[in-house]
């Protein structure tokens, strides 16, 4: 298969979907929601994970750097979101897109393995 100027498949693959309720739902709306969650933790220094740990099902309370960590994974989940799905969008601010989600996605694999060497190795 022949992929000339104007078939090539790597223009499609960072493209977000188009229209409003990508761009104004999963670009405004549920960046808000993390991000209020994120600045919740980062000013009480006390975060929550929901989920499956060893035997039992529910949560565990995160206190001190590692809920700091937590919002911040949270905080660059919901730029990472709004770069995307909002100026993604935008044709003309793709650029700046670009380089937000760069930015996040440094932060979230930096403060993510944070949190994985303090809770999943050391145990807190």
């Amino acid at each position: 298969m022949y992929f000339g100027p104007d078939n090539n498949p790597d223009d499609d693959v960072d493209i977000p979907p188009q229209g409003p309720i990508s761009k104004w739902l999963v670009g405004i709306a549920a960046p808000v929601a993390i991000l209020i969650y994120a600045i919740n933790i980062l000013l009480t220094n006390h975060g929550i994970f929901y989920g499956n740990y060893g035997q039992q099902y529910g949560q565990m309370e995160v206190t001190g750097p590692t809920a700091k960590a937590l919002g911040l994974a949270a905080l660059s989940l919901a730029i990472f979101l709004h770069c995307h799905y909002f100026w993604g969008n935008i044709y003309h601010l793709s650029a700046a897109a670009v380089l937000g989600k760069i930015l996040s996605l440094t932060t979230f694999i930096a403060s993510a393995g944070y949190l994985i060497c303090h809770i999943a190795i050391w145990g807190r």
